[in-house]
């Protein structure tokens, strides 16, 4: 799987986990947008986080009108952001007295 950053023809550009591509299609999970924080920052938000967009998404071809590596800042806060910690609830503490 490869993280790209996609612009569409919408003028929106997400980072994306490539799952798959045809000359048609490209299909990706966990996608991120970007947009401007504030000056000479980035900020992430979900993709359309009213959905299971996270677990996978297909855009057609006509729709992307550039695909390119992000910068290496920008890839490990995509990382951090779409990484998955699992916790589990305590059990609670036993005490032995012995």
């Amino acid at each position: 799987m490869t993280i790209k950053l996609l612009r569409l023809t919408s003028g929106e550009e997400i980072i994306v986990t490539i799952t798959g591509s045809s000359p048609d299609a490209t299909t990706f999970e966990k996608p991120v947008a970007l947009y401007a924080a504030e000056e000479g920052k980035l900020g992430f938000m979900p993709y359309i986080p009213y959905t299971k967009a996270e677990d996978g998404l297909t855009i057609k071809s006509e729709h992307i009108i550039f695909e390119v590596d992000p910068i290496s800042e920008v890839l490990d806060q995509y990382k951090s952001a779409t990484s998955v910690i699992q916790v589990t609830q305590p059990q609670g503490i036993i005490l032995w007295a012995g």
